[in-house]
C-alpha cells in the first residue's frame, strides 16, 4: 500500500512540475498578427505580417514576418508604446534603425533579441531608456498595451500594425478579441 501511495505521489507530483512548466513557458510566448486595418489610421493594404516574441532571461528574442506589402521600401520595424486604436511612441526596433540593421525587403522574416540597452527613453510616456526601461517594457508587452508596427515609404506612419498579446491561441488576424 505504501508503494501505491508512493507511485500516486509521485505520478501527481510530475504532473503539476509540468503544469508548472508548461504555464510558465506559455505566459512568456507573445504574439501579434499585422495587418492595415489595425494602423491608426486604418491603412487599405494587403498586407500582412506576424509576429512572435520569447521573453528569456534579461532580453526578448523575435521573429518578424512580413509579405505584400504596397507602400514601396519597408523603412523600419518596431515596438511601440500603445494601447489598442492609439498611437504612441517607439520602445524598440525590430530592424531600421535603433541599432539593428536596415529591413529587407518584402516578404521577409526578421529575427533577432532585444536587450535592455536597446529600449528608448520615452520621456512624455515615462519610459526611462536602457536596463531601466527594460522591466517597463517587458511589462507593456505582456498587458496588451504594446504594438508592432511595420512603415513603408508610402505610409510612413505604419502600414501594418497589430497589438502584442499572449499567446492564447484566440488570435484572428486582427485586434478584435
Amino acid at each position: 500500500m505504501k508503494k501505491q501511495l508512493w507511485y500516486v505521489s509521485l505520478v501527481i507530483g510530475l504532473l503539476l512540475a509540468f503544469s508548472v512548466f508548461t504555464a510558465s513557458a506559455h505566459d512568456n510566448t507573445l504574439k501579434a498578427k499585422l495587418s492595415g486595418r489595425n494602423e491608426v489610421p486604418v491603412v487599405s493594404t494587403g498586407a500582412s505580417g506576424e509576429l512572435e516574441l520569447r521573453i528569456e532571461d534579461n532580453q526578448v528574442s523575435f521573429k518578424l514576418s512580413y509579405e505584400g506589402i504596397e507602400g514601396g521600401n519597408v523603412l523600419a520595424a518596431h515596438i511601440h508604446l500603445g494601447q489598442r486604436n492609439v498611437n504612441g511612441g517607439v520602445m524598440a526596433f525590430f530592424c531600421g534603425g535603433g541599432g539593428k540593421p536596415a529591413c529587407p525587403a518584402s516578404p521577409a522574416t526578421v529575427e533577432g533579441t532585444i536587450a535592455p540597452a536597446d529600449i528608448l527613453p520615452l520621456g512624455t510616456q515615462q519610459i526611462p531608456a536602457d536596463g531601466a526601461g527594460f522591466p517597463e517594457f517587458v511589462s507593456a508587452l505582456r498587458n496588451g498595451t504594446a504594438y508592432a508596427n511595420v512603415h513603408s515609404t508610402a505610409s510612413p506612419g505604419g502600414e501594418i500594425r497589430g497589438q502584442i498579446r499572449e499567446d492564447n491561441g484566440r488570435h484572428r488576424g486582427h485586434d478584435d478579441h
